[in-house]
């Protein structure tokens, strides 16, 4: 009736009924062990439960502080959960529908997904296989609650297995990014980075205040918090860095956290919206700042050639730094060159004080001087004595 997969998910097979309902209770709180804080049950090949199958769900529900999960239900068995009331008592997730590309154009090809024409209306995101479900579910749900609270963004419809892999259907844009439109336009690099820029503030003046959307400052904390000796960071560093994000104010703007050109798309009609919004939240401006400094300031002023040709996008380091100067100037509506210098080294400790949570979550995702680099910067800005931010 269990199977234990490699990642820790269990996977419940068959029927389960009064007949085996004290054969499963004791396979199940095995599989999930003792000092389990959550469990993860795959009901793909799940066929019946019954009323004693459901109270050995509850008795594992009460012995977990994290709840339990129910996964990939299908819709006869989803029935019996909610008839029961047991979607409100445990997290039960639907298992998602089929879809195939099969002939379908492909009209994209970017670093985590593809995206294919459904017809001309939608389209169809599909991940890269290995790319968690859970992830791109929160793209599709972010997606709808940012569109409720007024942030431009295309609406997404469903999400949905493809093959191996998991896709998000969207509204079809008639649409190109910033950043290709700087790159077949460049003459006007300094109109489109305005209009970005402008963009960017007018979102920031949204207010979502809803558990929707976590607070960015929080989670970076709880996360750093938890990293403590690990060898890419000593714990005098790692103290100076909860200091610096511990003293952003809480707020509930609108945050993107993945802020830059290549993911505003604009429409032939002029509008403006955001793509890619999986990691949505709430917090200070600042932390929506980081993408274009790190690519556009950080990699475009210092000396990591290995890097150069795809953290900036085939831009040279020129063109480049002149993007993130156009940016900064116009976002903070100042040619004071004080406060610019200050926001950008405010900035570039932020981004110095999380970047070890990216080297941890995509490991060579930078180099270790790149890392050692950022984190000088933050350190330094401790050092010197954190002031209030500028803007």
């Amino acid at each position: 009736m269990i199977i234990k997969t490699e990642n820790g998910t269990i996977k419940l097979t068959g029927k389960i009924d009064s007949n085996n309902a004290k054969q499963f209770e004791d396979e199940l709180f095995e599989a999930v062990g003792d000092n389990a804080d959550k469990a993860v049950l795959d009901a793909e090949e799940l066929e019946y439960i019954s009323s004693a199958g459901l109270r050995v769900f509850l008795k594992l529900k009460k012995s977990l502080k994290g709840g339990v999960d129910v996964i990939n239900v299908s819709g006869e068995v989803y029935d019996i959960f909610d008839v029961t009331g047991f979607t409100n008592l445990l997290n039960v997730k639907k298992a998602l529908r089929s879809f195939s590309v099969d002939g379908l154009e492909l009209v994209g090809v970017g670093g985590t997904a593809k995206v294919y024409r459904i017809d001309e209306d939608k389209i169809i995101k599909v991940f890269n296989s290995g790319i968690r479900s859970a992830m791109i579910e929160n793209e599709g749900r972010m997606a709808k609650a940012a569109f409720v609270f007024g942030v431009p963004t295309a609406i997404s419809y469903d999400t949905v297995k493809v093959g191996d892999c998991y896709g998000v259907i969207y509204e079809m844009l008639n649409a190109d990014d910033i950043l290709h439109y700087i790159q077949k336009d460049p003459e006007n690099t300094d109109k489109y980075i305005d209009i970005f820029a402008d963009f960017v503030k007018k979102v920031h003046g949204i207010e979502v205040e809803s558990p929707d959307f976590p607070p960015i400052r929080e989670s970076r904390l709880a996360i750093l918090k938890r990293v403590r000796g690990n060898d890419l960071i000593s714990d005098e560093e790692l103290d100076k860095m909860i200091a610096i994000v511990e003293s952003i104010p809480q707020g509930n703007t609108f945050i993107h956290s993945d802020c830059h050109i290549g993911n505003v798309m604009r429409q032939s009609d002029g509008e403006l919206m955001f793509i890619d919004m999986a990691s949505c939240g709430k917090g200070h401006p600042i932390f929506d700042m980081g993408s274009m400094y790190l690519v556009y300031n950080f990699f475009a002023t210092n000396g990591f050639d290995f890097s150069a040709k795809d953290m900036l996008h085939g831009f040279t380091k020129e063109q480049a730094k002149h993007i993130w100067d156009r940016f900064i100037r116009s976002y903070l509506g100042t040619e004071d060159e004080e406060k610019v210098a200050l926001a950008e080294e405010q900035i570039g400790a932020v981004v110095g004080s999380t970047v070890i949570l990216a080297a941890l979550h995509i490991p060579g995702v930078f180099s270790k001087e790149a890392v050692d680099a950022l984190k000088k910067h933050a350190t330094d800005y401790y050092d010197k004595g954190i002031r209030e931010i500028c803007f």
